[in-house]
């Protein structure tokens, strides 16, 4: 009888075990358990962005010349003026303040491993402070950030915003920070890895009966648009649904947010007739050409090109918005 080479049979050994470890693998990623994939995400940046410095006053801050304070000189790129002026259907009628509400969500600080976001919940604590500058209440503003970003919380952030959504009323969502996307969905990323599906807010916000502006800022924004965009509704992302949205370091926020809310809204880059107020159709056109404009080049990405659909009364501004 001939005997198999110890060498031959650890071979065979060998192989048998890789092949039992490569079948687990396999029948754990088909029963959903999270792979690599899934629970890390990507935080594209842009590194570097022409800049000059400006003296546009930022409102409810006292600006003194050559004493700085937070913001009071604004980083704007230095690429051209805003986009001329261009004619923006004013509302037939303002919603006042008590019926004003906004859910902001924002999450820079992921539970490992995914990967942190650089400014997202920064986005969101700037537009609820614009917000309040702007006459909004603050009881009418809920926001959620970081580890109280749960899925659940958003849920029911978005069911509160649906529920005050009646006739005469202007109710705004604006979320920060990553998306999942499998295949043709997209998924807003809560903290938990709640996934919310974008059919799902679709249904959520449809419930709403009174002017609304959903703004997602994220990669592959564009994809949570579906059924939203309306002669009620306005719907603005950051980026296509094919395509990356990136963040800057130096503002501490997203590139999206950063141009249409900070410096395009609160700083007045964006005001193209130079009347003093900045609607949001400026601000949209402003932060849509930027934003596109920096990320041009950015590599492995590619552009991020925002998104506006829906609602084309857009001579407002968050002082006095739709009802």
């Amino acid at each position: 009888m001939t005997r198999t080479p110890r060498w031959l049979a650890e071979v065979v050994a060998w192989s048998a075990a890789l092949v039992l470890v490569a079948g687990l693998i396999g029948a754990w990623s088909i029963r959903g358990v999270d792979t690599r994939h899934e629970v890390q995400a990507e935080t594209p940046t842009v590194q570097n962005i022409r800049e000059v410095r400006t003296t546009v006053p930022v409102p409810g801050r006292k600006y003194v010349p050559g004493k700085p304070t937070t913001r009071a000189t604004a980083l704007i790129p230095s690429l051209g003026p805003p986009p001329g002026p261009q004619y923006d259907a004013p509302p037939a009628q303002i919603a006042p303040p008590e019926q004003r509400y906004a859910f902001l969500a924002g999450i820079t600080n992921y539970r490992e491993p995914t990967h942190d976001t650089i400014g997202a919940a920064n986005d969101v604590r700037f537009i609820a402070s614009l917000l309040e500058r702007s006459g909004w209440l603050p009881q009418n503003i809920r926001v959620v950030t970081d580890g109280a970003a749960t899925g659940a919380a958003i849920r029911g952030g978005l069911a509160w915003l649906a529920g005050k959504s009646t006739p005469g009323t202007f109710t705004f969502f604006h979320y920060s920070g990553h998306v999942k996307q499998v295949g043709s969905t997209e998924k807003l990323w809560p903290v938990d890895r709640a996934f919310v599906n974008d059919s799902e807010l679709d249904s959520l916000l449809a419930r709403g009966s009174g002017k609304m502006w959903v703004d997602v800022a994220g990669c592959e924004a564009a994809g949570f648009m579906g059924g939203l965009p309306s002669s009620r509704v306005l719907f603005s992302s950051s980026s296509q649904s094919n395509q990356k949205s990136y963040e800057y370091p130096q503002w501490g926020e997203s590139i999206w947010t950063g141009l249409l809310f900070d410096i395009g809204s609160g700083q007045g880059a964006a005001d193209a007739d130079h009347d003093g107020r900045v609607t949001v159709g400026e601000a949209l056109r402003y932060a849509s050409y930027y934003a596109n404009a920096i990320t041009r080049g950015q590599r492995p990405y590619g552009p991020q090109t925002p998104q506006v659909a829906g609602d084309t009364v857009r001579g407002w501004t968050l002082a006095d918005p739709p009802a």
